[in-house]
């Protein structure tokens, strides 16, 4: 069962016949979401099908929907997301989208944000990078409860998205 959002209950109707309830999470914590989840009566594993931060130090002019300061910040960001995501009772997973940024003149619909991994030359964004290796080795001792999650939020700014 896979989900944007959360619109209404009605979303888990027919929650009984699915193994995992996934769902969209654009925030820079997923704890509040996967808490409301619980609350509406989701007693499944989660999985995170999107998330991402963007910053404007690289080139592209939108952040994307949630935006931080600089590459280093992504890297921040996405650790703490992930932390708290593998920390959570309900949480199994979180996919980062996307791999690479999206072109500088827009895709379709006009969106050139700076969510990838890697850039459109495929050069790595080295402090998005730094951030998703430190937070690699932390993920199974926090989803055993042998830790708690570490690090603090990121710098913010303002989205820019289209």
């Amino acid at each position: 069962m896979r989900w944007a959002w959360i619109s209404s209950p009605d979303v888990i109707a027919g929650l009984e016949n699915f193994d995992v309830f996934s769902i969209n999470c654009y925030a820079l914590d997923p704890t509040d979401m996967l808490d409301q989840t619980a609350a509406l009566g989701v007693d499944r594993p989660v999985i995170i099908g999107e998330f991402h931060h963007g910053a404007l130090d690289a080139g592209l002019t939108a952040t994307g929907l949630k935006g931080v300061t600089s590459q280093e910040e992504r890297g921040i960001a996405f650790s703490h997301y992930c932390q708290r995501a593998a920390s959570h009772p309900l949480g199994v997973g979180c996919h980062y989208f996307q791999c690479y940024d999206q072109f500088p003149l827009g895709r379709f619909d006009g969106e050139n944000y700076n969510i990838g991994l890697f850039d459109t030359c495929f050069k790595p964004h080295e402090g998005l990078v730094r951030g998703t290796q430190a937070c690699a080795g932390a993920l199974y001792p926090l989803r055993l409860g042998l830790t708690k999650p570490e690090g603090r939020l990121p710098q913010t700014i303002p989205m820019i998205a289209y």
